[in-house]
């Protein structure tokens, strides 16, 4: 038989009031479960809460509210929740955060959620997200993974912002697998909402799961990571980033900046006996030293100045640095990047000792030379300084007068040979 509101409420007072009165166990747990049973009643939870709620007992209200919320399955069943949460909240603030706090259990937090996703009131949502960021880590997990999964719009952005705001390296991998290959509606703003939410909670999350997104086997994923470890100055990752560099096409010029970066800001030295470097000697030492070459050799023609740069700049760790003098002469010459011919230069005093001072002559001598190569010829003056002695550097300036003096007399030729036809008339 179907009752009313009235009267399945009035029913529910009357068997909590034989719960306090009862004297066996056996008439206990014969109440207990119809209890149980009508709060699985369709469309009538707020009722049953209603009745739940003046009871004296907190236990038993925590039991039959977790059991309640564990049962929310739809909106209608969400939104008759609300209002009586929202009916909590005006009767007594602080009883209702605290009973709320109470139940926020993994059971229970998938109602919170629908509650949050579905109410009108800022106050009420506000509230209810305080009271999940509170709940325990472990029992917010798995929640939070439903709701990404559920498919539904609002449940999955409220998940987002949720793992956002915990920045818990458990929740954080979660967001991570979703964001690898995100599902739903609108998926250019989940996307987007998800980009995010990974790096505010990256702040406070360990090193060990920037160094694992840097290994994961998605490219969205490994350029997140290159993100935080910009953003942290994540020094203990060099290794990892340097070898997205050797490995990773899709996110190599971006790896390469890193390494630049940190360079930039004084954490890094990549130079071989560097205390900053031991980790990028170790993973250079520990690779194929043949293949090493070729790929260095390749990345040196790259595209990118940084990626070239970073190639350059990995040419003295390897046990054989003069393997690749070829390239590196070239780059120290010809590329037209002044941070690229630079770092070329540092790295021939290893690559290709004796082919120094004919590469400093060109230095010197370069007729294509612009404002931005005073660089590099610091970088070629401090270089003299550093390991060439006297008779070398006589030899480098000797190298100079005579390639200027021959240009000075071919540009002679030239315009003599171009101007003929004034004398012949």
């Amino acid at each position: 038989m179907r009752m009313d509101n009235e009267t399945f409420r009035l029913k529910v007072e009357n068997l909590f009031n034989s719960l306090r009165s009862a004297d066996g166990d056996g008439t206990s747990r014969m109440i207990m479960a119809e209890l149980e049973q009508l709060a699985a009643t369709p469309r009538k939870s707020r009722y049953f809460l209603r009745a739940v709620a003046a009871q004296d007992d907190p236990a038993l209200q925590e039991h039959f509210y977790r059991l309640v919320f564990s049962r929310v399955r739809t909106d209608q069943e969400a939104s008759d929740l609300e209002r009586h949460i929202r009916h909590m909240f005006y009767t007594d603030r602080e009883h209702a955060k605290a009973i709320l706090a109470r139940v926020a259990t993994r059971e229970a937090l998938p109602a919170l959620f629908r509650v949050i996703a579905l109410t009108e009131e800022g106050w009420l949502a506000g509230e209810l997200i305080r009271i999940v960021l509170s709940a325990p880590p472990e029992e917010l997990l798995e929640p939070l993974e439903q709701a990404l999964d559920s498919q539904e719009y609002l449940l999955q952005c409220l998940a987002i912002y949720l793992i956002g705001k915990s920045g818990d390296d458990r929740h954080l991998q979660a967001l991570a697998r979703f964001y690898r290959r995100p599902v739903g509606e609108k998926l250019d703003r989940l996307e987007k909402k998800s980009l995010d939410a990974l790096l505010e909670g990256s702040k406070n999350c360990s090193e060990e799961l920037v160094i694992k997104w840097l290994r994961d086997k998605s490219s969205r994923v490994r350029s997140v990571a290159l993100t935080i470890a910009q953003d942290r100055m994540l020094l203990s990752a060099t290794s990892d980033i340097v070898s997205l560099v050797l490995i990773d096409p899709k996110t190599r010029s971006k790896a390469a900046a890193t390494v630049l970066l940190f360079e930039a800001e004084g954490s890094l030295r990549l130079v071989p006996d560097h205390p900053t470097a031991q980790s990028v000697v170790q993973l250079i030492r520990s690779a194929k030293q043949d293949a090493l070459q070729a790929t260095l050799g390749q990345l040196m023609r790259d595209e990118s100045p940084s990626v070239r740069e970073v190639a350059v700049k990995l040419v003295p760790f390897l046990q054989d640095p003069s393997s690749l003098a070829a390239p590196v002469r070239r780059l120290a010459i010809e590329d037209r990047s002044s941070s690229v011919q630079a770092a070329a230069l540092r790295a021939l005093v290893k690559a290709d000792r004796p082919r120094l001072i004919p590469v400093l002559i060109e230095i010197f001598t370069d007729a294509g030379a612009t404002a931005a190569s005073r660089d590099v010829i610091d970088v070629a003056n401090s270089i003299m300084e550093e390991y060439l002695d006297e008779e070398e550097i006589a030899a480098v300036n000797e190298g100079v007068r005579e390639k200027e003096e021959q240009r000075d007399a071919a540009l002679d030729r030239f315009l003599g040979e171009v101007e003929w036809w004034r004398h012949d008339l």
